[in-house]
């Protein structure tokens, strides 16, 4: 299945979560499940024809890491995979190593 997204939404894929704590304390899957949707930083994977059109500042692009709001947009799973469909108003800030 494919995902189009249309005017200003992105359609990012969000970081997965560890199976343990940064205590070394295994999580549960249901756990995890819970937590994934406030993960607030991911790829950008896709975007529409008015992706950022009219807002000021730096424009992110496809395959940059971004912060994104953390409860923002629409998670959906395509092919088993999760992504995060979200207003381009909701990425705050891209990510830089």
């Amino acid at each position: 299945m494919r995902v189009i997204p249309v005017r200003h939404v992105a359609i990012i894929k969000p970081d997965k979560l560890e199976d343990r704590s940064s205590g070394g304390v295994w999580l549960p899957e249901t756990a995890r499940d819970r937590m994934q949707t406030a993960v607030d930083r991911g790829e950008l994977v896709a975007v529409g024809d008015g992706f950022f059109e009219g807002l000021p500042g730096p424009v992110p692009e496809i395959g940059q890491k971004v912060i994104f709001d953390r409860y923002a947009g629409s998670l959906i799973k395509v092919d088993k995979e999760d992504f995060r469909l979200c207003n381009d108003d909701k990425i705050i800030a891209i990510l830089e190593e």
